[in-house]
C-alpha cells in the first residue's frame, strides 16, 4: 500500500487513481485522447517532451496507447487538477524492460493555465510511487535539453538525481545542446549515497 498518499488510493473500474494535494493520476482511456490532449503535443511549450522531433498525431498517439496496453510496457496516466477534475497533462510510464525493471517516465503538462503551480513535481512523485510500488520497478530514468530548467527542477524536487551529461546530443535551432541524464532508484532496494545524490548537483552544471 502506498502510505505516504494517503489522501486515496484505490482502484474504481480497473483504473489505478493516486491523488496528492493538487492533483490526482488516473490511467487514461481512450477517450481522453481528444483534439485538446493532441493539440498539448504541438504547443511550443511542450517542445522539448520528445527529442527525436517527433511529430504527433491523434493516430499514432492512441497506437501507442494500444500497443502499450497489448504489451503491457507502456502506461498513460492523466493528470487531473482535483478541484475541478480536468485534465491537464499525462504522465508516461515506458517503455519498461521487465527483465530489468527499469523504466523512462515522462511527465508534461499539457494545459498552459496550470502551469508554474508545482504540479508537475506532485506528479513525478506520485509516479515514482506507481512506478516503485505497483509495478514493482527497481529504477526509472530520463534526460532532458539542457534548457529545459524547468524540467530538470522538477525531477530533482521530485527526488530524482542527475546520473550524467551527454554533451552535444541533441540540435536545436541550429545549435548543438547537451542532454541531462537523470534516474530515481527504488529506495527500498537501493540506500547508498549515489542514489540519492548521483554525479552532479544542479549547481554543479548551472552554476
Amino acid at each position: 500500500m502506498l502510505s505516504k498518499y494517503t489522501s486515496r488510493f484505490l482502484y474504481l473500474d480497473f483504473k489505478l487513481i493516486l491523488s496528492r494535494k493538487n492533483i490526482y493520476l488516473e490511467e487514461l482511456s481512450e477517450s481522453d485522447f481528444t483534439d485538446e490532449y493532441v493539440d498539448w503535443h504541438h504547443e511550443k511549450h511542450t517542445l522539448y517532451y520528445s527529442g527525436s522531433n517527433r511529430v504527433f498525431t491523434k493516430q499514432n498517439l492512441l497506437e501507442e496507447y494500444h500497443r502499450g496496453k497489448k504489451e503491457k510496457n507502456i502506461f498513460h496516466y492523466g493528470i487531473f487538477y482535483s478541484e475541478n477534475k480536468k485534465l491537464i497533462g499525462v504522465l508516461k510510464l515506458g517503455i519498461i524492460n521487465w527483465i530489468n525493471l527499469s523504466s523512462d517516465m515522462i511527465v508534461f503538462i499539457g494545459d498552459k493555465e496550470y502551469l508554474g503551480k508545482g504540479l508537475a513535481i506532485e506528479a513525478i512523485k506520485i509516479g515514482n510511487a506507481i512506478a516503485f510500488e505497483t509495478h514493482n520497478l527497481r529504477l526509472l530514468y530520463g534526460g532532458m535539453h539542457r534548457d529545459n530548467i524547468g524540467s530538470v527542477k522538477a525531477y530533482l524536487r521530485a527526488n530524482w538525481i542527475i546520473e550524467g551529461i551527454l554533451r552535444d546530443h541533441y540540435i536545436v535551432n541550429g545549435e548543438s545542446q547537451d542532454r541531462i541524464l537523470v534516474a530515481c532508484f527504488n529506495p527500498s532496494i537501493f540506500n547508498e549515497t549515489y542514489h540519492k545524490k548521483g554525479l552532479y548537483s544542479f549547481k554543479e552544471i548551472y552554476g
